[in-house]
């Protein structure tokens, strides 16, 4: 008994029902990367004035001083950066026995939501192309199976649905990955502005003096 046309039958029941979530994922895909544009253009704009980190490590002084970002370099920082300068500015306040322990969670913290966000736009540069490589693959064999029974009508809709699944799918990976090199160098920028003003909030200039002592007398 020969059961390889089963097991033919049941993967091509399988890759048939894959066809329709596969689709729907794509168009939700598509919609998201829509909404996900507005946002990341308004993003953008913003960013356009947005002091650099040059200008972050000028104020430094001033930021070791107050404990707190100079109104003239708040004002020209992400909102999630000054969020985290006023969080810290609080932990640094209290002065407490784990100071350096919370210091360090709520920048462990921050950083797992800036990588967070650039993963979503990561993964549909993997997820896209081969979605819709699926998606080229399930109808080309439906449409095969109608043109062995002359069905020539099957056989083009299933090869139009091929062709446009493939070019939503690279659409989608195309457009995710020049929104992921940009997202990406955000995320350093952010992440090194963060490292200043913690090093600036942190900074104890008792220690600062006995360093310099002990460079003297080296």
């Amino acid at each position: 008994m020969n059961i390889f046309p089963v097991f033919q039958t049941i993967l091509y029941t399988i890759s048939t029902a894959l066809l329709y979530p596969v689709v729907i994922i794509l168009i939700s895909l598509s919609v998201w990367l829509i909404i996900y544009t507005g946002g990341f253009i308004a993003e953008f704009v913003q960013r356009k004035k947005f002091c650099s980190t040059e200008n972050l490590a000028d104020a430094l002084e001033k930021i070791q001083a107050k404990h707190d970002l100079p109104p003239e370099i708040k004002r020209n920082l992400p909102m999630h950066i000054t969020k985290y300068s006023e969080k810290l500015k609080k932990i640094v306040t209290e002065n407490d026995l784990f100071m350096n322990e919370k210091i360090e969670n709520l920048l462990q913290q921050n950083e797992h939501y800036l990588k967070k966000d650039l993963n979503k736009v990561q993964l549909i540069v993997r997820v896209g192309p081969s979605l819709g490589l699926m998606g080229t693959l399930i109808p080309m064999g439906t449409g095969l199976a109608g043109l062995t029974q002359g069905d020539m009508a099957q056989l083009s809709s299933s090869l139009i649905l091929a062709f446009t699944t493939t070019v939503v799918g690279i659409g989608l990976g195309v457009t995710s990955y020049f929104f992921s090199v940009i997202k990406q160098e955000w995320l350093n920028k952010d992440c090194q502005c963060l490292a200043l003003i913690t090093e600036a909030m942190t900074k104890n200039p008792e220690d600062q003096k006995t360093d310099q002592k002990t460079r003297v007398s080296i």
